[in-house]
Formats: C-alpha cells, structure tokens, sequence
C-alpha cells in the first residue's frame, strides 16, 4: 500500500491533496471490510450483504416500511434496491404488502424467518468489525471520523434530500 502525503496539488505530479487521501483511505476502508463481511458471510453458509443491510433497516424500523425509506439506509440505487427486495421476499426473508389507500403503495415487513437470518449474520459482523475496526482506532480517533463524516452526510443530504424521501440522514 501505498503512503500519501498531504500537499498541495500540482505540485507534484502524482500528489494528492489532503482531501482526496482522506476520501481514498475512506473508500478504500469500507470496500475492505465490506469485502471481508461478504467473504465470512459466504463461510458461514448466510446470505450476502445485501440481505444484512436490508435487514437491519427493516429490523430498526416501525412496521411496515416503505422500500423508498431504505434507501437512506442502505448502499443501493433504487433499482438495485428493487432486485435486492426480490431477492430477499423470494427467500422469505421480508413480505410485501399494500397500502389500503393506494394499491400501487407497498410497505415491506421483516418476516420471523428474516429475524432470525439476521440474528445469524449479526455475529459476523460483530467480529469483523471488531477486528477490522475497533480494534484498529482508538476511541478519539473514532469520534473524530464520526464527528466528520457526520458533517459530510449532513451537507450531502441537505443539497441532494429536496424531496423529503429520507427524514434522517
């Protein structure tokens, strides 16, 4: 791995700034240890990510769900999410159903079956984030990224949420 050191861009060719470092090794963080949680979820004979992110949200979440607030929960695009929610009702995982006033309104509930999947998979993440986190940043420097990327995903939010689809960022 390469070490990136915080200079003014330009000038050098090849130099990042602070903020792009920042960004990279923030990316590059996440995708690892999603990538590990996939990897132990698959030894572990469970479902993938996907199914983990939806899960929670809905496990969190009052009864029932619309689809469009799991968006502001989980990393997918809306059509992503759609397939996702096949996937996962086609597994008895979660189930539809209608809204009463408007037929074309769904709401998703986690089934008994979907809580129990995720009480199985919340050992693996426990674990990998542990040992790919905690154990990794000490307690301010963890306070320290919540606080930022706190910041981040506020002023993300409020320039893109113009149609009130999430209430929380």
């Amino acid at each position: 791995m390469t070490q990136v050191t915080a200079k003014d861009p330009g000038h050098e060719t090849g130099s990042k700034s602070a903020h792009e470092a920042a960004f990279q090794s923030m990316r590059s963080a996440y995708l690892l240890l999603s990538e590990r949680f996939e990897k132990e979820l698959a030894e572990a004979g469970l479902p993938d990510l996907g199914f983990y992110g939806v899960l929670l949200a809905l496990s969190e979440a009052p009864e029932p769900s619309r689809p469009r607030d799991l968006l502001c929960k989980v990393n997918v695009t809306k059509s992503g999410l759609t397939r996702l929610v096949d996937r996962i009702e086609k597994a008895g995982l979660v189930e539809r159903t209608y809204c009463p006033s408007d037929r074309r309104g769904t709401f998703l509930v986690i089934t008994e079956e979907g809580r129990e999947t995720l009480a199985r998979m919340q050992p693996v993440r426990e674990r990998v984030f542990t040992e790919g986190f905690i154990d990794l940043v000490d307690e301010e420097d963890a306070e320290t990224v919540a606080r930022v990327m706190e910041s981040v995903s506020q002023g993300i939010y409020e320039s893109l949420n113009t149609d009130g689809a999430c209430d929380e960022a």
